[in-house]
């Protein structure tokens, strides 16, 4: 009797503190929002890019930028002409901006895969859509860093360009001296001229 007595005291005791655990209110964690530092500094002291800084819960939509790079003076007259084999490799055919990447800025890619270029050997470029020049620049080429100087209004293509090429496919990438956009451009070359209106 008393181990019966005992045990219904211990259980009491027990249901007792689970209702008192249970009925504590949940305490919410909030996560802190990312920060955005808006301006990063390039070599002309000019902002290049934004940088996310801080954390973003898994759970949480994509933080996304969608701004246009900053101009930048391109340095094309402190360059040497190209060698005659990469003249003769870039101003083959057209070259479409098949498709871009940057990580923050997943729209990115809806601003180049409307363009084409032209290149031709005197050193300038035309920018195409639709087959229609929207842009003319001037270009040069870096032999021993295989870099892509590119000089024009688009915000989107002005600047220098780390180039990997295999064939007639071009990955630009923006990790350069002056480019930091973090950019990634497929850059795909075409014997037939880009398709019209």
């Amino acid at each position: 009797m008393k181990l019966t007595f005992l045990l219904s005291i211990f259980t009491m005791l027990l249901g007792y503190a689970t209702c008192r655990n249970f009925q504590k209110p949940a305490e919410t964690v909030v996560a802190p929002a990312p920060q955005v530092k808006e301006e990063r500094l390039g070599l002309d002291g000019r902002p290049v890019s934004h940088v996310i800084e801080g954390s973003h819960p898994d759970t949480e939509n994509t933080l996304q930028m969608s701004v246009p790079p900053k101009m930048v003076k391109v340095p094309l007259d402190q360059l040497p002409p190209p060698s005659a084999s990469r003249q003769a490799y870039i101003t083959t055919g057209w070259w479409h901006l098949n498709m871009a990447f940057q990580p923050t800025d997943s729209t990115v890619h809806h601003k180049y895969q409307h363009k084409w270029l032209k290149f031709r050997e005197d050193l300038t470029f035309d920018i195409l859509i639709k087959n229609v020049v929207v842009d003319t620049g001037r270009w040069n080429w870096d032999d021993e860093t295989d870099v892509i100087y590119l000089a024009c209004q688009d915000p989107y293509i002005n600047n220098t360009w780390q180039v990997n090429d295999k064939g007639f496919v071009m990955i630009w990438k923006g990790n350069t001296d002056l480019n930091v956009t973090g950019i990634q451009i497929r850059v795909i070359g075409s014997k037939t001229p880009p398709p019209g209106k």
